[in-house]
């Protein structure tokens, strides 16, 4: 069967700019010119007729075209990734597929994965990164850590909980701009829906959990700010930290803090979230899948 879909070196590069915000970051990681990978994106531009980046003086913003493209992009890579591993000859045995988003496993996991692999070099990891997609099914992979509620209690299907309480951030030169002292007392709730700070955008990853009303709580009305979804956590805190609006942070965020590139002027916190080690109920795990998650929960 014939098809029109743009080439896999062409979904390559896009996606490699697209996760990094950066043509240059893009052509160092796939060994090309930065002159072959904004030819690339011009060409798949053309292909799709429409712009999937934003371009501004040394930097680079995807488009709402270029964000959803992003997201079915990373996730068939990922199930691409998976299949292949699947029907490769040889003993596939040790390998133990993890479900986590590219923000977890950049934050959280890939330092905890390093020390674990230099003890068991023989076990292979796999991450699916895809465990936010509507179509993800927990029983393909051993074990998924997700961001959710917490209940207050770890159960055989939910061995580890680590709870996260939220708060808004954004870039100091956003704050700069409407003359809010940062060394003043912190802002108070309300603030957010108050001029001039009620015209900032609400970063958000989508309109059905409306973390910016939860945070509020019942001290105030909900937050009328525009919202704007970023379903990827990367690209909203990105997009934070390049003054876009105000985006919800939690403990893994705390290197954009120290760094100075993100600041938190609300004291206020949205408890009762965090990230969870899931499990199938009814999956086999294998050893080393129960080794690497012991290894985690220690770790934790």
């Amino acid at each position: 069967m014939k098809h029109h879909l743009p080439t896999l070196d062409a979904l390559k590069v896009f996606e490699s700019a697209a996760r990094q915000l950066s043509f240059s970051r893009a052509a160092q990681e796939l060994c090309l010119t930065r002159g072959a990978v904004s030819y690339q994106i011009r060409r798949l531009e053309e292909d799709l007729d429409c712009a999937l980046f934003r371009r501004a003086v040394r930097q680079v913003y995807l488009t709402n075209a270029g964000q959803q493209l992003l997201q079915t992009v990373q996730r068939l890579f990922a199930e691409l990734t998976q299949t292949i591993e699947q029907i490769k000859p040889g003993d596939s045995g040790n390998d133990v597929l993890v479900g986590a988003t590219t923000y977890v496993a950049l934050r959280w996991l890939s330092s905890r994965i390093s020390g674990f692999s230099e003890l068991n070099p023989e076990i292979s990891i796999l991450l699916q990164h895809s465990v936010n997609a509507e179509d993800f099914k927990i029983q393909d992979v051993d074990f998924a850590i997700r961001w959710c509620q917490m209940a207050g209690q770890v159960t055989r299907n939910r061995p580890l909980e680590l709870p996260m309480p939220l708060f808004p951030v954004c870039s100091p030169q956003l704050l700069e701009r409407f003359s809010i002292n940062l060394n003043a007392a912190p802002l108070e709730i309300a603030d957010l829906s108050r001029p001039p700070l009620d015209a900032v955008p609400l970063l958000c990853e989508d309109r059905q959990l409306d973390l910016w009303s939860l945070w509020c709580g019942e001290r105030t009305s909900p937050p009328g700010n525009p919202r704007r979804v970023i379903a990827d956590a990367n690209v909203r805190t990105q997009a934070a930290i390049d003054g876009l609006g105000w985006t919800m942070a939690d403990a893994l965020m705390q290197r954009e803090l120290d760094n100075g590139l993100l600041v938190a002027p609300f004291e206020h916190r949205l408890e009762g979230y965090g990230y969870a080690i899931q499990v199938a109920p009814a999956r086999y795990v294998s050893q080393n899948a129960l080794a690497l998650r012991n290894w985690l929960i220690d770790q934790a």
